[in-house]
């Protein structure tokens, strides 16, 4: 595939996402918001290819954060403006410390993964206890409170 072709090709998914986007917003179908974001994650991971870690993948997670942050808020406002209004400051803070806070976490692991702590087994085993770990949390997270 030559370099053309590829610019081609990335091009018309991030158009087709970005117009997903805009017909979920208009209509507003929360079930399609989540997929042009899945098409721009995915798009920007295949341009990384087996290549070096990507230095600004924090930034760009803390961006995919805020667009879906907003899309979701931007439904969810519909019909309740005036409910809404008092609340505008405090969700926009909410918002941008979220993005934030996804940005200084996946900087943190990007950091973590230039440590350099060996191979092995044992390894392998935290890797996998630690993996475990982190989605019983979000699991535990994600569980509705009675």
């Amino acid at each position: 595939m030559t370099a053309d072709s590829y610019r081609l090709v990335l091009g018309a998914l991030a158009l087709g996402a970005l117009l997903l986007l805009a017909v979920g917003l208009a209509m507003p179908a929360t079930s399609f918001l989540p997929w042009p974001l899945v098409v721009l994650a995915g798009m920007y991971a295949w341009t990384l290819g087996g290549g070096d870690v990507d230095q600004w993948a924090p930034l760009y997670a803390g961006g995919l954060l805020l667009v879906a942050e907003l899309a979701y808020w931007s439904t969810e406002l519909r019909g309740r403006a005036q409910d809404a209004e008092r609340l505008t400051e405090r969700r926009i803070v909410l918002i941008v410390t979220l993005a934030l806070l996804g940005v200084g976490a996946s900087g943190l692991v990007l950091a973590a993964t230039s440590v350099p702590i060996g191979s092995g087994v044992a390894v392998d085993l935290i890797g996998v206890g630690a993996a475990v770990a982190a989605l019983a949390v979000v699991a535990r997270l994600a569980r509705p409170r009675a």
